[in-house]
């Protein structure tokens, strides 16, 4: 059995794994879900990493910490404040040292899909379907549009990555190969010339624990 920490991204609770959830139980997996403020604009990603970190009992000392999209940004930061087994990220920007996450994007054009910027999931129903589920049924998309919640990370996007050297952590990458908001060839790229490694391929788009929650429990039970 693995236990998984399981990060929401910043257009979504908690509640968007519920789908993916039952998956890893039924496979033996034990899985925590922190919820990270949606009201602390001025906070750092050190603050939201020591959420996650603190969430993750003290006696589970193997945790694999999965984060999703803009969370992805804290995941190193987790494993500087405490042992986890692995850091997973998903279809997210790898934070890079002596930069921001903003600064990557506005300095990559090939990193975010242009017609995403600028957009607001949470508040429309038709960019939220467009973008993140219009590779999910419509009953699903409709339970999806449930979940939305605007996670207010402006300082933690803003700030100059505050690593001084990357963690000794094993780190994977899962890339969505129709993914509309980063884009998956910047994806396969940055995780090769960052992490070292090659990403692991899922079909669909940027939300695979809502469109195809088996899968990526197949995948993340590999990787346990």
């Amino acid at each position: 059995m693995s236990v998984f920490c399981l990060v929401h991204g910043s257009a979504q609770s908690a509640e968007g794994w519920n789908l993916l959830v039952p998956e890893l139980e039924k496979r033996g997996h034990a899985v925590i879900r922190p919820t990270l403020p949606a009201d602390t604009r001025d906070a750092s990603a050190t603050h939201y990493a020591r959420i996650i970190a603190d969430s993750i009992p003290n006696d589970v000392h193997e945790a694999i910490v999965v984060a999703h999209s803009a969370s992805c940004a804290f995941l190193p930061l987790v494993a500087e404040i405490r042992h986890v087994s692995r850091i997973v990220f998903l279809a997210g920007v790898i934070p890079q040292i002596g930069t921001s996450i903003l600064g990557q994007i506005q300095a990559d054009p090939t990193l975010m899909n242009p017609a995403w910027i600028g957009k607001n999931p949470v508040t429309d129903d038709d960019v939220a379907r467009e973008f993140l589920f219009h590779d999910c049924s419509p009953e699903v998309q409709d339970w999806a549009l449930t979940t939305r919640r605007l996670m207010f990370a402006v300082r933690a996007m803003t700030e100059t990555c505050p690593l001084e050297k990357w963690p000794d952590v094993p780190a994977s990458y899962i890339v969505c190969a129709d993914d509309r908001t980063v884009q998956p060839e910047w994806s396969r790229r940055a995780a090769r010339e960052r992490l070292g490694i090659e990403a692991i391929e899922l079909p669909g788009g940027h939300c695979p624990y809502v469109s195809r929650p088996a899968e990526l429990a197949r995948v993340l039970t590999e990787l346990a």
